[in-house]
Formats: C-alpha cells, sequence, structure tokens
C-alpha cells in the first residue's frame, strides 16, 4: 500500500522562512539605497559646490551669446569646455534627486521588517511629489547642459555655415537659460540632508487641532513628517512607566519641551534644565533623554522645536510676550482677561495663520465666546465657544519659593491658545483688518483687538516655501548636540 500522502509546500505559511527572507533581502535593499542618498547628497552639498552650479550656467550664457555678436576674443571652445563642466556638476545632484526619491517611496509606501505603509498619512503624497518634480527639473537642466555642449561642438566641427551657425550659437545661449531658471528653483535647499529626520524638509503641516492644549507637543507634532511623527507616538508610549506620579507621557514631554525652549531662549541654564527633566521623569529615563544615540533626546529635541519656530513664529512671539508680561517688563495688568494674539505682517497665497492666547485671570473658570471678523475672507466670520480655566494673575502669587519660570509654566498650563487658518480670495490683495472680540457668557464684549495684514503675491518671507526653507536651515544650524554640552 502506498504511503500517505506527504502535505504540499507552503512557501507563504508562518512556518515558512521564504516571506521572512525577502522581507530581510528587501530591507538590505532599501538600506543600500540609503546609503546612496547619503553619498550623494553629501557629495551634492560640499561647499561653494551650489554657488558653482548657479554661476557657471550664467557665464555659459554669456559666452553663447559673444559668440552670436562675433566677438574676436570669443571662444568656442570655452562655451563647450563651461557647458561639459556644468553637466559633469550636474550629476551629483540628479543621483541625490534619484536615490532621495527611491528612499522616501521606501520610507512611506512600503511595509516590510522595520518598516510600515505611511501612504494614508497626511503630507506622505506631497512628499512623494514634490521629489518627482525636483527629479524632473534635475534631469532637464542635465539634458539642457548636455544640448548646449552639443550644439557648439556642431559649430565647431561641422561647419555648418552662416545661416545654420547662428542658430546653433542661439539654442545653446537657450539651454543656458534653461540650467540658470532650474538652478534657480534647485539650489536654494537640498532636500533630505539631514540623516536623523531625513523627509522632515519635504514637509509642511496640513491638519492641526483648533486648540493647543499642549501647546509645545501639539504644535511639534503637526510639523512632524509622516514617518517621524509615527515614530513620535511609538517614543510616547514607551514613557509610560518612565514618568513620575501625577504626569502623564504627553504633560512630561510638554514640559520638557517648554525647559528646552526656555534653555535656548537664556532664560533657564543648562542646570536648571536637568533639574526640570528630573522634575517629570524618573532618573533611567533622565538619562534616555541625553543619550546621542537615542532617536528622541534633548539635542533631537531642539533641532524638532527650532523647525516649529521657524514654521510658526508667531506662536513663539506669543509665548516670549507671556515671559515679558511674567517678568514684569510690559507692566502689570490686573485685568480680569489677558488677550494676546498674532499674526503675520504679510500672508501670501491668500492664506494665514491667526494664533490668540487667552488667560481668565477671573476667580471662576468660565466660558468665553471668540468671535473672528476677517475683511472679505473666506469666510469672513467665525464663532468659537470655549470654556477657560481660572489662571491667578502672577503678579498675585507672592510665594517666595515660586520663581518666574515657574509663573511662567503656571501660565502656559492654564491658557487657552487656539491656531486658527484664515483664508481670502484670490483676487484680494494689500492690506486687510482681523479684528478678534472676547465675550463674555452674558454676551457682553470684555475685550476687542484689531491686527492688519497685507496680503501679497510670490515669495515672501512668510510664504510657505520661504518658511519651508528656513525650518530646513534652522534645523542645520543647531550643530552642537545639547548632549555634548551636559557637562
Amino acid at each position: 500500500m502506498e504511503g500517505p500522502l506527504s502535505p504540499l509546500p507552503t512557501p507563504y505559511g508562518e512556518e515558512s522562512g521564504f516571506g521572512a527572507k525577502n522581507e530581510r533581502a528587501l530591507s538590505r535593499m532599501i538600506a543600500r539605497r540609503d546609503a546612496g542618498r547619503r553619498f550623494w547628497v553629501w557629495l551634492s552639498s560640499i561647499r561653494t559646490t551650489s554657488e558653482i552650479r548657479l554661476t557657471l550656467p550664467a557665464i555659459a550664457t554669456i559666452s553663447c551669446a559673444v559668440l552670436l555678436v562675433g566677438w574676436e576674443y570669443s571662444s568656442v571652445e570655452l562655451s563647450i569646455g563651461l557647458f561639459t563642466v556644468i553637466s559633469v556638476l550636474y550629476i551629483p545632484t540628479n543621483m541625490a534627486s534619484w536615490f532621495s526619491s527611491m528612499v522616501a517611496r521606501d520610507r512611506l509606501s512600503l511595509t516590510v521588517e522595520g518598516h510600515k505603509s505611511k501612504g494614508s498619512y497626511p503630507g506622505s503624497e506631497r512628499i512623494i511629489s514634490t521629489l518627482r518634480d525636483r527629479g524632473i527639473r534635475e534631469r532637464l537642466r542635465l539634458a539642457s547642459a548636455i544640448l548646449g555642449a552639443a550644439s557648439l561642438y556642431a559649430v565647431m566641427r561641422l561647419n555648418p555655415g552662416a545661416v545654420l551657425a547662428p542658430s546653433l550659437m542661439a539654442s545653446g545661449a537657450f539651454f543656458g537659460t534653461i540650467c540658470i531658471l532650474n538652478s534657480l528653483k534647485l539650489e536654494g535647499s537640498i532636500p533630505m540632508r539631514s540623516n536623523d529626520f531625513t523627509l522632515l524638509s519635504l514637509h509642511a503641516p496640513t491638519l492641526h487641532d483648533s486648540i493647543l492644549k499642549s501647546v509645545f507637543t501639539d504644535s511639534l507634532k503637526a510639523h512632524l513628517d509622516p514617518e517621524t511623527s509615527d515614530l513620535w507616538d511609538e517614543w510616547l508610549d514607551s514613557l509610560e512607566f518612565s514618568v513620575r506620579t501625577g504626569q502623564t507621557p504627553k504633560t512630561a514631554v510638554e514640559h520638557v519641551l517648554r525647559s528646552i525652549h526656555w534653555e535656548q531662549r537664556g532664560i533657564i541654564d543648562r542646570n536648571r534644565l536637568i533639574s526640570e527633566v528630573k522634575s517629570v521623569f524618573k532618573i533611567s529615563a533622565t538619562d534616555s533623554l541625553f543619550d546621542p544615540s537615542k532617536k528622541f533626546n534633548a539635542s533631537s529635541l531642539s533641532k524638532l522645536l527650532a523647525h516649529t519656530r521657524a514654521w510658526e513664529p508667531g506662536l513663539f512671539r506669543l509665548i516670549d510676550r507671556l515671559h515679558d508680561s511674567v517678568s514684569g517688563l510690559q507692566g502689570e495688568d490686573f485685568d480680569s482677561w489677558r488677550l494676546d494674539l498674532d499674526l503675520p505682517p504679510r500672508c501670501s497665497e491668500g492664506q494665514g495663520e491667526l494664533f490668540v492666547m487667552l488667560h481668565n485671570h477671573t476667580e471662576t473658570p468660565k466660558t468665553f465666546e471668540l468671535d473672528i471678523v476677517v475683511a472679505k475672507g473666506e469666510p469672513e466670520y467665525q464663532s468659537l465657544r470655549i470654556s477657560a480655566p481660572t489662571t491667578p494673575h502672577p503678579s498675585t502669587i507672592t510665594d517666595q519659593s515660586i520663581d518666574k519660570v515657574s509663573k511662567l509654566m503656571r501660565m502656559l498650563d492654564k491658557a487657552v491658545v487656539l491656531w486658527i487658518g484664515i483664508a481670502w480670495p484670490d483676487s484680494e490683495s494689500g492690506p486687510h483688518p482681523v479684528q478678534v472680540t472676547l465675550k463674555g457668557e452674558s454676551g457682553e464684549t470684555l475685550s476687542s483687538m484689531v491686527v492688519q495684514t497685507s496680503l501679497t503675491t510670490g515669495v515672501n518671507p512668510e510664504s510657505a516655501a520661504v518658511r519651508m526653507t528656513e525650518a530646513a536651515e534652522a534645523v542645520r544650524r543647531i550643530a552642537i548636540p545639547l548632549s555634548d554640552r551636559q557637562n
């Protein structure tokens, strides 16, 4: 009799190593791509190479124009040499763009060992499309440089005649102009230069809460790219048993972010920063926060704060004015309500971000209504009804053991901070006022402020493109890790 049939192989079964081997191979491929990205981005970012890539196309274009007018000292060989050098200089940037695009797709789209798909996260598609557009521009300017050299080479070798030669020289000038225009777009910043937060420089905030319950944590989280945002959530979850009694991971991290901000501003020193961290985290977690090998430590949190500050300077201006108020630099204000707001002096692309900070200095928590009137805006009127906890005025706190920093912490804990997006039609331009009115429970007006902004078109310091570049530069300017300064 025939024995029992052996079971069919199951290459995708739970006990099979087939899928695991494929995942490991894919992970190694991702690592090789990332190594390629690091090399080519480093090669593209060598000092002065960006300036050279901007200058040489202009010189090459001028040399073609000189050839057209027939100046006796003009040289076809020189123009060909310039376009050849330009083509060589564009190779590293093309490779960097190619590898960056592949790495971004790997990090956001693949589901393998150590990675999970983030294609549904806000901003993922924008990052990939931005890199795709950059790759097209890189290939276009490389092709233009090669075609410019080829056009002039034809003039030198083929003797095209008096009719065709000027056309070829003009085409060389045309291709040089294309190189210039694309270089102006591309050389402003090279993305994915940071190895700590690779995709951060490509992310622009899209979704956020209108009420910032934890001002620093919520605003920082809104400016994280999908990959870093996912790692941030995992890190917060891992802190559940690392915080002291009465704290949650989010409140503890909020306290640490505030302390890092005060230290950056020179309000507290390094020892006070460490003391504030120890007040909310256990000893083991405190050591981890100053460990440079950790993904999220004091140094990286400082970089993320600098990135957030560059994106939302208005929010940090509110916080700085609150510090001035607590310090007594602006005089003592005994009003029952403290209302402060910030709107950029210029708003581009018909959009602006209004930040409002409110404190209730009465003796009981109250519900208030905030009316926002935007002249010719979309919409023109917004009304919010929010509860505000009571906040003792700093001048009424007489306990000598509570210093100004502790008072400032309390004021931020009790503050109602709003982040409100406002918009205007594309047809609007020039100065536009925005009025914010605070009303009590019975509809009485408690406070009212009017700020004015100017609607502009094109690039200005408040435009999204400029803020994205400044945010990336702010991260790179923090060259000395906080952990290196601990001692």
